[in-house]
């Protein structure tokens, strides 16, 4: 029986590509968190890194969902990048009570959405593997 990604709802499409961001980005961060600690990265670099692990983790989630959507593919991959950095907005202002810096919001979100694109572009424009040469239609 042939695969085929028509079914899959927007959760089924979302969800595994922004959770896979998500935990990439919080492993970069864990490490970026880790050099610092060590000494091996200065405290003025924290935030530079900070949009680069949020950017990685956008482009990665964009990537996947791009891939994996049917129809629409760069709203989809914006969509995972954008799943990735509410979820850590949320999570950092209700949960952990950090103060949300509305020119650090924007910048983030305009460096999530850079990363989305790009990602999306990069999922949108890769070849998919035919697996089914051998099948006639």
């Amino acid at each position: 029986m042939r695969k085929t990604n028509e079914g899959l709802s927007p959760v089924g499409i979302l969800l595994p590509s922004a959770a896979v961001g998500l935990v990439l980005t919080l492993l970069f961060m864990l490490t970026g968190a880790v050099l610092v600690q060590r000494g091996l990265v200065g405290e003025g670099m924290i935030a530079p890194l900070a949009l680069l692990f949020l950017a990685i983790g956008s482009a990665v989630a964009a990537l996947l969902s791009a891939k994996r959507a049917p129809g629409g593919k760069f709203l989809w991959a914006v969509g995972a990048g954008a799943l990735v950095f509410l979820v850590l907005l949320v999570v950092g202002a209700l949960l952990l009570r950090q103060p949300v810096h509305i020119p650090r919001t924007a910048v983030s979100a305009l460096c999530m959405l850079l990363a989305s694109a790009l990602g999306g572009f990069a999922g949108v424009n890769m070849r998919k593997k035919k697996r089914y040469k051998h099948m006639k239609k």
